[in-house]
């Protein structure tokens, strides 16, 4: 299905991130800088690019933009786009920001820009906290930035990433969002894809009995308990089961259309097809490419959000073979979406993936 009339985001790597979080479905961790100049040209050249797709076009400044010294030029060029807009997702380590002597400044920028919601993710107590996200003194530094956001005006949300941990770390996350009072307060249910580096997370996945102990927390922080645990009832390994035991197969999911398409552009001004870390082909430099041929080639590309993005649809395997597959894990395991356990349930069989 072409994208006409769909959505594209394109992912712009500036810098890479202060953490090498396990769970990470866009590979962070620390890399490259791209140069201010080559930033600036790019922008201009997606916009180029975006007057030629006849469809809703945005890009994400990505992983940790403040970390770039030339972040407050970027902020003001990517804000002044004509044809595509700066998606503002918000969510930050902080470690970045706080590291900066003109932080005030930078943040200045972001609100003169429109960009005045920020987001941080907390995975259970400080030890617990950074040794998912592998980084010493992150927790510190994420709640630091989180007060210094608030104190400045802008609005503060938290993403609780849960764990195996938020049991014994319920009263520490509880204090936490007394203390920021943040708004809104997610709980997320970590998803998995086939990156090379998911597998990581999986030691720290949490449990069914897991979540439901949660039960009496889940309302101090702003969560709809019932709502919370009826869907993670619904998201374990045996529900992932039941569901495909009842399916028509595992084609009619990996050739359903998708409405959104997402490309990535690095650090490197190479623009490819996917996110960092599931590319699955290279458009080529930005700054080079021909916009027009290069719109056409993007224009017949399918969706790549869900399932065929990923996988070879004429290698999978039969449905039986990934509910076998599936049947071996923990069945009380969950996960953030159904395709998350069908992904799962693939790589431990090796299925060969697209990705590059």
């Amino acid at each position: 299905m072409s994208v006409s009339g769909k959505k594209i985001n394109i992912d712009f790597l500036l810098a890479g991130c202060n953490t090498r979080c396990r769970h990470c479905y866009v590979a962070g961790g620390p890399g490259p800088m791209m140069p201010l100049g080559d930033a600036l040209l790019c922008l201009e050249r997606l916009d180029v690019l975006a007057s030629y797709l006849p469809c809703e076009v945005s890009f994400t400044l990505d992983h940790e933009p403040m970390n770039h010294p030339g972040i407050k030029r970027i902020l003001r060029a990517a804000a002044g786009t004509e044809y595509i807009r700066n998606y503002h997702h918000g969510m930050t380590t902080g470690l970045g920001l706080m590291q900066r002597k003109d932080r005030d400044d930078v943040l200045q920028a972001y609100m003169d820009c429109g960009y005045d919601s920020f987001g941080v993710t907390i995975h259970g107590n400080a030890a617990h906290h950074d040794g998912i996200v592998r980084r010493g003194g992150a927790y510190a530094g994420t709640v630091s930035a989180a007060e210094y956001l608030k104190a400045f005006g802008a609005s503060l949300e938290i993403s609780l990433m849960v764990n195996r941990f938020f049991p014994g770390d319920a009263e520490s996350i509880t204090a936490l969002i007394d203390r920021l009072q943040p708004d809104p307060v997610i709980c997320v249910l970590p998803i998995f894809t086939p990156h090379r580096h998911m597998m990581d997370f999986e030691p720290y996945r949490a449990t069914l009995p897991d979540i439901d102990s949660l039960k009496e927390y889940l309302p101090l922080w702003k969560q709809d308990a019932l709502q919370l645990l009826n869907r993670a009832h619904g998201l374990t390994v045996a529900a992932a089961v039941s569901r495909l035991r009842n399916a028509p197969g595992l084609l009619p999911l990996f050739e359903a259309p998708q409405d959104e398409l997402y490309l990535t552009l690095h650090q490197d001004c190479l623009l490819f097809v996917g996110i960092f870390g599931a590319e699955t082909k290279l458009i080529g430099d930005i700054r080079w490419i021909d916009p027009g041929a290069a719109a056409e080639t993007i224009m017949r590309l399918p969706g790549n959000r869900d399932y065929g993005a990923f996988y070879e649809i004429s290698e999978l395997p039969g449905t039986d073979a990934l509910i076998r597959s599936l049947e071996k894990l923990p069945q009380d395991l969950v996960f953030g979406d159904f395709e998350s356990a069908v992904y799962r349930g693939l790589s431990s069989i090796g299925i060969r993936t697209k990705l590059l």
